[in-house]
């Protein structure tokens, strides 16, 4: 993936949605942050998006959200409490937080070029 590739973020809590905008376009990437899942599939933006970082506290509280993160059809990047356990079953790549030093661009890299699953610590 390129740096001038767009990435979309879901995340509902607004301090690390920001963090998340900032990190990315610190290198390059163009971002569209979206609270929640549906707000995002629901953007004519997000066909646009090369892949979606997702923040698991926006697949808690909607017990249909994680099949609404297989409609995206492109590489996601979930991002999970390290107390939690998540079943890599789900097509999409980890990361556990908390997210340390280069470790978010790393994983969109290689969840782009990799295309999806995988588990990442």
């Amino acid at each position: 993936m390129s740096n001038s590739s767009q990435v979309l973020v879901v995340a509902p809590d607004y301090g690390l949605r920001r963090s998340l905008e900032f990190a990315l376009e610190v290198e390059g990437f163009a971002v569209l942050s979206f609270d929640d899942v549906n707000a995002a599939l629901a953007s004519p933006s997000a066909a646009e998006g090369s892949c979606v970082v997702v923040d698991e506290e926006a697949l808690l509280d909607d017990p249909f959200a994680m099949a609404a993160v297989r409609r995206f059809h492109k590489p996601v990047l979930l991002l999970v409490d390290r107390s939690r356990s998540m079943p890599d079953a789900l097509g999409v790549r980890v990361l556990r937080k908390p997210i340390l030093g280069n470790a978010l661009i790393t994983a969109v890299r290689l969840t782009d070029e990799a295309g999806g699953a995988g588990q990442l610590t």
